[in-house]
């Protein structure tokens, strides 16, 4: 009867994740893993293991992906303690192709050529050891799906990049054709599901990428797409040609694209705008388009930016005002939008939206008809209006313009901002171009100036209608206010200026001290992050023997975040020359939160007043500091809302440095579009481990309403990687008073349900909770009769014919596990589960 039980505990426990070292293992279509011995415990010292992986499958390659390293060393060095050697080895002489020597936290994903096959060497010293490894691997056929020709039919269809859903490849160059099946059809296509290599700073695709072209051979390019934008595609005729383009480093997951065949005059639709400009041309462009058109585009952008339009070309019926053909563009989505623009001859400049919303109309009568037009779009960051915490430099000019400028600013506004420079300087601002609609005492719309930081200080002036090009307004102190406001009825092009810091009142003899602290009483928002710099930042170094103190309050039941940004001063390694010094409450005696001298971090009230000490020596000086702080009621957590191809990315405190502890966040994640819900995947998680996660943990709730769900707890090193089943998922994080780990860095997306969630409960959780009531003398049972014993795979070594599932079973079998991506700018994604070989 004990063997029985010992027999059961065995089979269930060995092949969840094997550590077993020197064998041959082959990749299937579905993920497997192998890890380093002993895992998730630390490996030993002085070990030796060896993993040579073949696919299963004649022809296929093999990806390895490493989803966790901690081994001794550090990344990028030549790893002279413990090192993973992954070699890449010809299958015919054994030749090396390749090799990389890894330590540290490295990730790397790594793909075979056809007939090759990974070797994995594992050594250890006899010194330090560390977490290990967790290595999924998995075969795929990267050439079948690449570049083939697709017809598009009524019904839809789709197809993927090569290696579709796990990754695609390096150095691949793909072009697909899509033609329909009758010459009055045109194509609509979209990606469904796009995980690419994201933007470069500058926001252009340069690594990874796909570009659409309207008609087969045409060089007319409809956009170009990277990152998880999802656009969509109309051609102009009956055909497209998509190209993918990959370099030599990092491959990701790729994508899924929809298409199919619509009739020729079908041109209507709800088009997402990204950075990267779309465009639309008419339908049957770049031949004549049809007479008795009414096309609508409605264009939407994620929250926070506009939408702007280029016209690029334009060949229609022309007649005064447009009234026979037209393209019309409309700043919003409702009937009675304002109009930004009607045209039919000719391009225009720039058109730009006032909101996350354009709609545009294309309209041609029964008569003469044209070529037609081609335009394109792209999202850009929302003018502001009314930001509170506006730096004015001491060196350069900086610009304000009214909302939409130069296009007409919008009805009802009422527009704040508040311009700050270091103290002892004053601010002056030149009004370059003023053009708001006048009435009597500029009681409609008007540009309001005071001298101060609040919108009840003194007047400086009020302006409206025009004539004051080049106006000079000057503050008497280091703060101007200066507020925009409109009624809801006649609009015009409205105000650029440029503001500067100087020491504009006095003669340069007789200029201020800038090196004074300033202010001693603050006051956090509630909404808007405000910021607090050491005396003369950035642009002059502090002074010796300072002692700054700022109070930081908020209202009752709130906590003061602070978020360094910049903290360069006299390094020592007690703190004890210069230094930053945050206490808990209005006094400096308070109870000590931290004290600085390097570094960037966040810091946490518990009540809701905070003490500042900014203190220097006799001795050296740096730039000083820079932060920004904040009134929240958990001190952690915000509410995100994401469009449908966006990424929103939320992190514990502190990270990656350690999370605090007693830390207590709540962030709210959801998606203004109907019908999606959040997918949340990991980059890195690593909280104190404990079986029922009841010290430190990641939480998930489905949101609805006043309604919360739980959809899992996670802890160690397992994450989520799960989905919600409506338009909201709330996250919780919770640590307790003891230990505190690097902590979490977790991936957000909105998209249409999975067919079946992919919740990962935590593994730890899981086998506590099954094996809780196992009494101990069981499991020591089990472990004295020596069959659930440490032992090496006795896995025998295979040719690499082909063979039958039968004759080829590995002894290490797939857990669902969490994601971590490598650490690039880009994140890998989850890794989805194939379809079974055939």
């Amino acid at each position: 009867m004990i063997m029985y039980c010992c027999m059961g505990l065995c089979l269930l426990f060995g092949p969840l994740v094997s550590s077993a070292g020197n064998v041959t293992l082959y990749a299937q279509r579905e993920p497997l893993n192998f890890t380093s011995p002993n895992y998730p415990s630390n490996y030993t010292s002085n070990d030796n293991c060896y993993w040579d992986i073949y696919p299963q499958t004649r022809g296929y390659r093999v990806v390895l992906d490493m989803v966790f390293t901690d081994i001794e060393g550090s990344t990028g060095s030549v790893c002279p303690y413990d090192a993973l050697t992954i070699y890449t080895r010809n299958n015919d002489d054994q030749n090396v192709a390749d090799s990389h020597r890894i330590c540290g936290q490295s990730r790397w994903n790594l793909i075979t050529r056809e007939d090759q096959h990974f070797h994995a060497v594992f050594e250890t010293d006899g010194s330090v050891t560390r977490g290990g490894f967790l290595i999924r691997y998995y075969e795929t056929d990267g050439e079948s799906n690449c570049g083939v020709p697709l017809v598009a039919t009524s019904t839809g269809k789709t197809f993927t990049s090569p290696g579709y859903p796990n990754t695609y490849f390096l150095r691949q160059s793909c072009t697909w054709t899509i033609t329909t099946e009758q010459q009055n059809q045109s194509i609509l296509m979209y990606p469904t599901d796009s995980v690419l290599e994201r933007a470069s700073t500058r926001g252009t695709c340069d690594s990874d990428y796909v570009t659409v072209y309207n008609g087969q051979n045409s060089s007319d390019i409809l956009g170009t797409f990277c990152g998880n934008e999802r656009p969509v595609f109309p051609s102009g005729g009956n055909s497209l040609r998509v190209h993918l383009q990959t370099d030599s480093s990092n491959n990701y997951k790729g994508f899924k694209m929809f298409y199919r065949a619509v009739p020729a005059t079908t041109c209507n639709g709800m088009m997402p705008s990204g950075r990267n400009p779309i465009q639309i041309v008419s339908p049957g462009y770049p031949n004549n388009y049809q007479s008795g058109l009414d096309c609508q585009w409605t264009i939407n952008a994620r929250s926070g930016s506009n939408i702007k339009v280029e016209v690029l070309f334009v060949d229609m019926e022309v007649v005064s005002t447009c009234a026979k053909d037209y393209l019309l563009f409309e700043d919003g989505t409702t009937n009675s939008a304002r109009e930004l623009a009607k045209i039919c001859e000719r391009t225009s400049p720039a058109i730009v939206s006032s909101s996350n919303h354009m709609t545009i109309i294309f309209h041609s009568d029964s008569n003469i008809t044209g070529r037609g037009f081609r335009l394109q779009y792209s999202s850009v960051i929302a003018p502001v209006c009314g930001l509170s915490d506006l730096s004015a430099s001491p060196v350069t000019w900086t610009y304000l313009t009214s909302p939409g400028y130069p296009s007409n600013y919008f009805n009802n506004l009422n527009c704040l901002w508040t311009i700050s420079a270091p103290a002892g300087y004053e601010i002056k601002v030149e009004v370059g171009y003023l053009f708001v609609k006048y009435s009597p005492l500029c009681s409609s719309d008007y540009l309001l100036f005071r001298d101060g930081s609040t919108s009840y200080a003194s007047r400086l002036g009020k302006y409206c209608g025009s004539g004051y090009n080049n106006r000079e307004v000057v503050s008497s102190r280091n703060y101007m206010t200066i507020t925009f406001h409109t009624d809801g009825s006649d609009t015009a092009l409205g105000f650029r200026l440029k503001y500067k810091a100087g020491s504009f009142l006095t003669s340069a003899t007789e200029r201020r001290n800038v090196l004074n602290c300033g202010s001693s009483l603050l006051s956090a928002s509630t909404s808007t992050w405000r910021d607090l710099s050491s005396p003369g930042y950035p642009y002059k170094n502090y002074n010796n023997n300072m002692d700054c103190k700022w109070t930081i309050s908020a209202p009752v039941g709130y906590k003061i975040k602070v978020e360094i940004k910049v903290l360069s001063v006299e390094y020592e390694a007690t703190c004890a020359k210069d230094y930053l010094l945050f206490s808990d409450g209005s006094s400096s005696y308070g109870t000590q939160l931290g004290k600085y001298c390097s570094g960037t971090r966040g810091v946490v009230s518990s009540s809701n007043a905070m003490t500042i000490t900014f203190h220097s020596d006799s001795s050296g000086t740096g730039r000083g500091f820079s932060f920004e702080y904040m009134a929240q009621t958990s001190g952690c957590g915000t509410d995100e809302e994401i469009y449908g191809y966006d990424t929103k990315y939320i992190e514990s405190p502190n990270y990656p440095l350690d999370y605090p502890d007693n830390a207590d966040c709540s962030w709210i994640i959801s998606t203004d579009v109907e019908g999606y819900v959040i997918h949340v995947e990991v980059e890195f998680f690593y909280l104190e481990h404990e079986s029922t996660c009841s010290y430190d943990y990641v939480q998930l709730y489905d949101v609805e309403g006043t309604y919360e769900h739980s959809l899992g707890r996670w802890c160690g090193f397992d994450g989520p990687d799960t989905q919600s089943t409506g338009m909201s998922m709330k996250v919780r994080f919770l640590s307790d008073a003891s230990n505190t780990f690097t902590g979490f860095k977790l991936a957000f997306t909105a998209g249409e349900p999975t067919s079946s969630s992919s919740f990962t409960p935590n593994f730890g959780a899981v086998i506590g909770g099954v094996f809780g009531g196992i009494v101990g003398v069981a499991i020591l049972t089990c472990c004295c009769c020596g069959i659930c014993s440490r032992k090496k795979s006795t896995t025998n070594d295979q040719s690499q014919s082909n063979r039958s599932g039968k004759d080829n079973v590995n002894k290490v079998s797939s857990i669902p596990l969490p994601n971590y991506a490598p650490t690039t700018a880009t994140t890998l994604p989850a890794m989805l589960t194939p379809a079974p070989a055939g």
